[in-house]
């Protein structure tokens, strides 16, 4: 791999350089870091997935919906003033050809969709021409809830899936699903993709985020509502949610629902046990007894092992992509590199530099390459600079201090990611191959000999060091004011507060590292604290490995051939007394540590409402229902579109816990202060999602996701819900999408009572104060507004052969509701207007309506055909009536053209014959005849034309 460089102009010298110097050992330490090779910089992973989306769920092409451009083409509409006037539109009605499935949401089959054949304007198939049009208008990449909502829709199509599957007899060869898996094993996977698939949106969607605009996490949300704005100002709490969404699949893999749900039934939590007992190991070595102990390969090991394991998996995986952004940063030429320059990958060259000149012109013959650094120590110990040989800060260059401070401080993030030979490789490439060796001791004794035989020794003198130099980093930073600017930046203290923090992990010093200044954010205390845990338990079972192998030494007379090596024993107490205290896999009691952090910010962003997600899963019990149910009555509450974001994923969230646990789910109380009318209607999961669907309801590109989650309403409200707002969708493109979404996603027929509930609203509404809504075409000329917008509602039953019963009954309605607003009015019929209703019938309805509705009456109890009310007697009355308006309207036009001949005809003649007596008689006389010849004719012909519109009147 190389570093690529845009702009080169005037820095080829530099480059050069430094690819001749270091290029090859910098590709050599990083290129296990994920950020080599051809992988895009933007794409995020974890050690638990590999991918993002929802792709995980297409495990059946033949058998899954589309939900991308194959669906709709992008998702969203056009925030532009509607598609046209709907009168362009074709006429006639689409094709009945299509797949209806049962109740909940469906997986309609590519080439058994409800396409439709309808020709266009154009000669187009119409769903053709749609989900063109939609992929030019909507196709703009800034729908961030559509991620959301198709990893949902993918999750229960395959519980929807897998249930049916289970339900036929429980044969698990007719599932398609891979491999000999049980239908609770798939199941299980479905479960843990879509938390996964979640985590990637979130952490992709902050990622791009922070990469388009930097922004901070705690800054306020801005002033203005704009999709931009708030994308900016969602940049590190998408992050943060993706962290949490990350927590939640890593305990889900870890050990099920128990591990993830730990303890919210109330019922008693297990105690912390070991896979295996170290005091019945003692004949083979520690490193094999403590591997077979914690549950090495997943083992046996308890719940609560197993979710401290986890846990820590997954705040390292977090530390993971922190450096990787870091390091992409510099990749980038961030302001802060995140490591020296390659030239300067030596230890100290400015320091020891200066320190042989200085021993050059003192005359010193030492020869011992340590003596300039002795001296240094020497120096320093006698002066009041420093009382501590660790404070190697005090007598490094500047520019030694500030490169081995950004050393130290990746190799800390590289620690906190879990990749201690990484870390170590960096500092042996960096010259100082002492630290590496330093760091490694913390591997227990193995067979083969390898680890450290004084592992307890090493990881006292290690808490003994990092209390030292975490003192001396406290006093340099109170003495700088310390404006802790790392909320914008990352800062850069020095070295030693680094390596104290590197030391205080090794030794799983967990209060002096929560002291620490190089432990800023609330994910350095939790990994803290959760390293620390894993750490004590891996001391205890050393120490009782130990002490059984010493036992069994004694017995044997001191021949036992696996005496422990020295340095190995524990004693039983003097050294032993400053040793950590762990609170076996209590992770409530350990992170209650963090609360009182002398760090402010770590104090501070425990109350960040995804962080305390995060802590109330890791605790679990009580904390886990309290915090759902707080945040859920804080979404319900909010007014500002500001928490929007926050509304999703509470809802999702809700939504998640209602498919795995109904019964938590349903015992989740309501606010403390609800509306007394909906006080034991509502759950608090209906509330939620009627709260997401208004927001995504008032937002016109966010309208394709509304179906989705109506669908997961009780019947009676999915009905108010989409009725509701498919009043307010007006364009032809639009409504075939909603609709399309409609019978996808609601149980069969569902769809019709919703749109009998809306058309005959809308023919029946008086709009007193009509107002234009988004993307509503206007008027045509002569006819109101508020008329305009009843015709077009007919338009909602005329996309399907189905629905043309209920389209002629409120034609009908409509018809009868223009003639009968003339009927009281003392007019002649000609002085009628009835403009509107032959405008709707002659350019609205379909030309086939009465032939579709009558079929589709007369194909009743076929198979295929769609249940309605409307019995074949009635639609014959309904015919007649029709027909006996048209009639009407037909003749009421013909008389008022018959009128208007009358009117334009005029009897009388006024000549133009000049009269001035200039003109011969006989050339006058002439004039006269010609012109009395051409009246008379002109007379015929109109005579004739009175006499054609009275025939067609009469008619």
């Amino acid at each position: 791999a190389s570093i690529k460089q845009t702009n080169r102009t005037g820095e080829d010298t530099m480059a050069d350089e430094e690819e001749e110097f270091g290029l090859n050992a910098y590709n050599d330490i990083l290129a296990e870091l994920g950020q080599w090779g051809e992988e895009s910089a933007t794409s995020v992973s974890t050690p638990r997935y590999s991918s993002s989306g929802f792709s995980h769920y297409d495990e059946s092409p033949a058998q899954t919906t589309t939900t991308t451009t194959a669906l709709v083409g992008q998702s969203g509409v056009a925030n532009g003033n509607g598609d046209g006037d709907a009168m362009e539109e074709e006429d006639g009605f689409s094709s009945p050809n299509g797949r209806r499935g049962s109740a909940g949401v469906q997986t309609p089959e590519p080439s058994q969709g409800h396409a439709t054949t309808a020709q266009g304007r154009d000669g187009v198939d119409a769903e053709d021409d749609f989900i063109e049009t939609t992929e030019q208008l909507i196709g703009d990449g800034t729908d961030s809830y559509r991620p959301y909502h198709d990893a949902l829709l993918a999750y229960l199509q395959s519980r929807d899936r897998l249930s049916k599957a289970t339900q036929r007899d429980n044969d698990i060869s007719m599932m398609s699903i891979d491999g000999d898996d049980s239908a609770m094993d798939a199941l299980d996977d479905a479960e843990t993709k879509f938390l996964a698939s979640l985590a990637s949106i979130s952490l992709s969607r902050g990622q791009s985020i922070a990469g388009s605009a930097p922004s901070n996490g705690n800054a306020p949300a801005p002033a203005t509502n704009t999709s931009a704005d708030l994308d900016d100002a969602w940049s590190e709490p998408s992050k943060n949610e993706g962290n949490f969404w990350d927590l939640l699949t890593a305990l889900r893999e870890s050990g099920g629902l128990p591990s993830l749900f730990y303890g919210v039934d109330g019922e008693e939590l297990p105690e912390l046990a070991l896979s295996g007992d170290p005091a019945a190991m003692a004949e083979i070595a520690p490193a094999e007894a403590l591997d077979a102990c914690l549950g090495g390969g997943e083992r046996g090991a308890s719940l609560p092992l197993r979710r401290l394991t986890a846990a820590l998996g997954w705040i390292e995986a977090c530390h993971g992509r922190r450096f990787e952004e870091a390091l992409q940063s510099d990749y980038e030429g961030g302001e802060d590199p995140l490591l020296p320059p390659p030239r300067r990958r030596t230890m100290w060259p400015g320091t020891l530099a200066r320190l042989k000149r200085q021993r050059a012109a003192s005359g010193t013959k030492l020869f011992h390459p340590d003596a300039p650094l002795q001296s240094a120590f020497d120096r320093n110990n006698r002066s009041s600079c420093s009382s501590s040989p660790v404070d190697v800060s005090s007598f490094l260059a500047p520019d030694d201090e500030a490169d081995d401070a950004r050393l130290m401080r990746a190799c800390l993030m590289l620690f906190q990611s879990g990749r201690v030979e990484e870390a170590t490789r960096l500092v042996d490439d960096c010259g100082q191959p002492w630290r590496a060796a330093s760091w490694t001791g913390g591997e227990p004794l193995s067979a083969d000999g390898s680890g450290n035989p004084a592992r307890t020794s090493w990881k006292r003198r290690c808490r003994e060091v990092s209390r030292r130099m975490s003192r001396i980093a406290n006093a340099d930073a109170s003495s700088a004011g310390d404006d802790d600017d790392a909320g914008t930046t990352r800062g850069l203290l020095s070295s030693l507060a680094y390596e104290a923090a590197i030391l205080s992990l090794l030794s799983d010093d967990v209060d002096g590292a929560l002291r620490n200044p190089a432990f800023r954010t609330w994910e350095d205390g939790v990994h803290a604290v959760l390293r620390s845990e894993l750490g004590i338990i891996e001391d205890d079972v050393l120490r009782s490995h130990n002490g059984a192998r010493v036992e069994a030494c004694e017995r044997g007379g001191g021949h036992f051939p696996h005496f422990p090596y020295p340095g190995t024993e524990f004693g039983d107490g003097g050294e032993d007394g400053d040793m950590p205290r762990g609170n076996d896999g209590n992770l409530g009691a350990a992170l209650r540590k963090l609360e009182a952090s002398p760090i402010e910010r770590i104090r501070e962003e425990a109350g960040d409402p995804f962080r305390n997600g995060m802590t109330s899963f890791l605790v679990g019990q009580g904390a886990l229902k309290e915090y759902i149910e707080e945040c859920a009555a804080l979404s319900l509450e909010a007014e500002n579109e500001d928490e929007a974001c926050f509304l999703r994923f509470i809802t999702h969230l809700i939504l998640y816990i209602d498919t795995v646990l109904p019964e938590f789910c349903a015992r989740l109380a309501l606010p403390s202060g609800p509306d007394a009318a909906t006080d034991g209607i509502y759950s608090l999961r209906e509330l939620l999602i009627l709260k997401y669907v208004a927001y995504l309801s008032s937002r016109r590109d966010l309208w394709p996701h509304v179906a989705l989650y109506t669908s997961l309403l009780s019947s009676d409200n999915v009905l108010d819900t989409y009725s509701s707002f498919l009043i307010r969708v007006h364009g032809d493109r639009e409504r075939r999408m909603a609709l399309k979404r409609a019978r996808d996603l609601f149980p069969v027929g569902l769809d019709a009572c919703i749109l009998r509930n809306v058309v005959r609203g809308m023919v029946l509404r008086d709009e007193r104060n009509f107002a234009r809504e988004v993307g509503e075409p206007g008027a045509p000329a002569g006819i109101s507004p508020a008329d305009a917008r009843r015709m077009r509602s007919v338009r909602w039953l005329c996309y399907h052969p189905e629905h043309g019963p209920d389209a002629l009954v409120c034609a009908n309605m409509l018809l009868r509701r223009f003639l009968l607003s003339q009927a009281g009015e003392d007019a002649d019929a000609s002085d009628r207007d009835l403009h509107a209703p032959k405008v709707f019938v002659e350019e609205i309805l379909p030309k086939d309506l009465i032939a579709v509705a009558v079929d589709q009456c007369r194909r009743e109890g076929e198979e295929g055909a769609v249940p309605g009310p409307i019995s074949p007697s009635l639609v014959q009355n309904l015919e007649a009536e029709f027909l006996s308006i048209r009639s009407y309207l037909e003749a009421h036009t013909k008389y008022v053209q018959f009128l208007d001949a009358i009117a334009k005809t005029s009897p009388c003649h006024k000549s133009s014959r000049l009269v001035d007596g200039s003109r011969p008689r006989h050339e006058v006389e002439i004039a006269d005849k010609m012109e009395r010849n051409a009246f008379r004719q002109k007379k015929m012909g109109l005579c004739k034309i009175i006499v054609d519109f009275a025939s067609r009147a009469s008619d």
